[in-house]
């Protein structure tokens, strides 16, 4: 019978002890040493029986009286112990709950230490004998320890193992100490045998605790559960929270029925303190809703915060996107190369050969494509380019569109013949048939290449070369690379009429206004609006400069309708603001004249803006008689119906055209500053210009001298009654802001 139940003992000794060790080595969180000590508990346990074994079957006496197995059975309590200690280690709480739980174990304790103490502990050190031993009083001491650590089990409630583990742990634990309680209440007695009820009690306890690790999972600690704890079951909060009471309870109805002669004060005091308890077991219960009502409310607000930063950051991004790419082909632009490029130079290893290059590239035909085909067409033609070049990029090489039909490449630490190659396949890979919506097309590039530091510093330096050398390419035949050199500047009109073309489509023209005074009245009646160019790599560029190549090259014509549009939209602006009646005069040049549909952009323009033509002034020159005179009458004509002033800008420094004068529709000679300039220093010229007035007096014209600087110029065209005035001596050519302060200043000065 002892042989089997030895046995018994050791197989479910060596199966527990393998699955808490199966289950330690899978650990990998706090609760790893947890298992260890526990396992360790159980291994102290099988050794003990092996031992007591030894004694009981090989000895065949002593067993009862060796040391070495309740040392060994001890420590399996000692172990248990330690492995509790450690979970308590793990539970983090506050001050005031740190302190609550150890009063809650405490009180418990106390109740379980005075119930040992009454019936196993005293009796054990009253009855000592032969069979006994002081170490049989550890037994009830370490259950007390044990105890702490189930109750610390309870109050955790799933915050350290699932509900499963927890309560295979609680229950396993429970058995162990009432079997121990067990074994020394029967050793109290003297009955204690081999094979009484302690060993299957002792064995279930073994059983339960290895069945907790099967079910364990991995441990996730206090403060990544605090969604569990949350929502825990109110007979769980109940629970923990009556704990100690019950202890309280229970020992006062010992004590009550202890009490030979009960009188109604004990009665009375038994009732009062558990009415006190529940009130105190409620009250908690109370706290806890609120808590974890907080909990909630907080956990809702972090989830908004979060939502809303979340939302705040993907929009920075798709702003930071927007800023830095392309809408059509969702390449990076203009403004990404150019801080990519600074990068590049600022980390740029100057020891060595590596270099950097800058590829500009234009679509050869495109324009002609879109023309033909559509927007839709040509966009999906960018985009199919942007991919192809996109694909044949390596890490260190960036391609962007930069506007247009234009696309920028920067290679960073290449070599010249790694450019070479690098443009060869770029050529290769565009030069393919692309199939746009069924429709077979053919285009190739251009590609103009500038090297740093060699041709340039900085972006708008690199940027002029590639365009200069791409424009080369153009010039020769297109569909080619070339690298710049300084050679091709030789030809200064071309690289600048490259510039001209690419400065309309970067918005580098501004407006400036002349004021221009009368002299009868003195008052600002009128400005000149003159075209600036502000060129990134070329700064400012002069009108004599341009004016002509973009007469030449037909870029007049754009640049022409953008000037009319700006002034329309100016004088807008200055009427709603409240200035007086102001005419904003316009230069108009021979070749827009000339037009068939002239008048037509002008009435077009005068609608999208919302202009008053009776504010708006449009100066021609006299090359206009050289075209048709009955075609040129019919506009001007057409014009002045509109309500346009019409004036005759430069007038005596062009062709002929006295005999046409009356027949012109014209409100107001200009005569051009040559003239003015030469006032009061040779007979022959003051009377050149006594005689243009005279003559406009005589056509019903007005006239307006442009290019006065002296108080001596200004007299003299007064005392030839001259009506108007411009020049240097009432202001020099102004920007917005300046010429919005000076008309100010000039309506404050009338108004006093």
């Amino acid at each position: 019978m002892d042989w089997g139940i030895a046995v018994f003992q050791v197989v479910a000794c060596i199966t527990a002890f393998t699955w808490i060790m199966n289950t330690y080595r899978k650990e990998e969180g706090k609760a790893r040493a947890f298992w260890l000590f526990l396992g360790l508990g159980i291994l102290s346990y099988l050794l003990g029986i092996v031992v007591w074994a030894f004694y009981h079957f090989t000895m065949t006496t002593g067993a009862e009286a060796a040391m070495v197995p309740k040392i060994l059975w001890i420590s399996q309590n000692v172990f248990y112990f330690i492995a509790l200690l450690l979970i308590m280690s793990v539970m983090k709480k506050n001050n005031l709950l740190t302190i609550r739980f150890l009063l809650d174990i405490l009180i418990v304790m106390s109740v379980a230490g005075t119930f040992i103490w009454f019936f196993i502990m005293d009796p054990l050190i009253k009855n000592f004998n032969q069979t006994f031993s002081y170490i049989d009083i550890l037994y009830p001491i370490l259950d007390l320890g044990v105890l702490a650590g189930v109750i610390s089990l309870v109050v955790a409630s799933n915050s350290i193992f699932t509900k499963t583990t927890s309560y295979l742990l609680i229950f396993g634990l429970l058995v162990q100490i009432i079997a121990d309680l067990i074994f020394s209440y029967l050793t109290v007695k003297g009955v204690y045998t081999v094979g009484s009820i302690t060993e299957p009690l002792w064995i279930l306890s073994l059983f339960i605790i290895s069945l907790a690790s099967i079910h364990h999972e991995p441990f996730i600690g206090y403060e990544d559960n605090k969604s569990i704890l949350k929502n825990k079951p109110k007979g769980s909060l109940f629970l923990k929270h009556s704990l100690p009471y019950i202890g309280v309870i229970l020992l006062s109805i010992y004590v009550i029925s202890e009490l030979q002669h009960s009188t109604p004060i004990v009665i009375g005091l038994f009732f009062s303190i558990l009415l006190v308890i529940l009130r105190q077991v409620f009250t908690l219960l109370d706290n806890d809703r609120l808590v974890s009502d907080l909990n909630n409310l907080n956990e809702a607000l972090e989830i908004k915060v979060k939502e809303r930063t979340d939302r705040l950051v993907e929009t920075i991004n798709q702003m930071e996107h927007f800023a830095f790419h392309d809408v059509v082909t969702g390449l990076p632009n203009r403004r990404y190369i150019e801080k990519r490029l600074a990068q590049a130079i600022k980390n740029r290893n100057p020891v060595g050969e590596k270099k950097i290059a800058f590829l500009l590239l234009d679509l050869d035909r495109f324009k002609q494509i879109n023309d033909s085909l559509g927007h839709s067409y040509g966009d999906l033609l960018l985009k199919e380019v942007g991919r192809r070049l996109s694909q044949v990029m390596h890490s260190n090489e960036l391609v962007c569109r930069i506007g247009g039909d234009e696309y920028a490449i920067l290679l960073e630490n290449v070599t010249m013949s790694k450019i070479e190659r690098k443009a060869e396949l770029i050529l290769q890979v565009l030069r393919k048939v692309y199939d746009i919506s069924g429709v077979d097309l053919h285009v190739t590039p251009s590609i103009g290449i500038s090297i740093y530091p060699e041709h340039g510093e900085n972006f708008e330096a690199l940027l002029m070369k590639a365009d200069t050398a791409m424009y080369k390419v153009k010039e020769n035949g297109k569909n080619h690379f070339k690298l710049y050199q300084a050679s091709m500047d030789m030809v200064p009109q071309l690289a600048l009429e490259n510039s001209l073309r690419k400065a309309l489509d970067r918005s580098e023209f501004v407006l400036y206004y002349q004021p221009q005074l009368s002299l009868e009245t003195g008052q600002i009646i009128g400005v000149e609006a003159l075209i600036r160019w502000i060129s990134p790599s070329r700064g400012f560029v002069p009108p004599s400069e341009f004016i002509s190549i973009a007469e030449e090259t037909g870029l007049i014509l754009p640049l022409g309708d953008w000037v009319l549009r700006e002034a329309c939209k100016q004088s807008v602006t200055w009427e709603n603001q409240g200035i007086p009646r102001l005419r904003v005069a316009v230069n108009i040049s021979s070749i827009q004249f000339q037009q068939t549909n002239f008048v037509k952009i002008v009435a077009n323009i005068i609608a999208q803006t919302g202009a008053n033509p009776d504010n708006i002034e449009l100066e021609i020159t006299e090359s206009i008689a050289m075209g048709s005179m009955e075609n040129t009458i019919f506009k001007l004509s057409q014009l002045k119906e509109m309500g346009f002033h019409i004036a005759m800008d430069d007038f005596g420094t062009g062709y002929s055209s006295l005999q046409y004068m009356n027949k012109f529709p014209i409100d107001r000679l200009k005569i051009d500053r040559s003239f003015i300039s030469l006032l009061n220093t040779n007979e022959k010229n003051d009377a050149i210009v006594k005689l243009i007035v005279m003559m406009a007096k005589g056509l019903n014209f007005k006239v307006i001298a442009e290019g006065v600087e002296t108080i001596q110029q200004r007299t003299f065209l007064e005392q030839i009654d001259c009506d108007e005035i411009q020049g240097y001596l009432i202001s020099k050519p102004l920007k917005l802001e300046d010429c919005n302060e000076f008309l100010n200043a000039a309506t404050v000065s009338c108004t006093k």
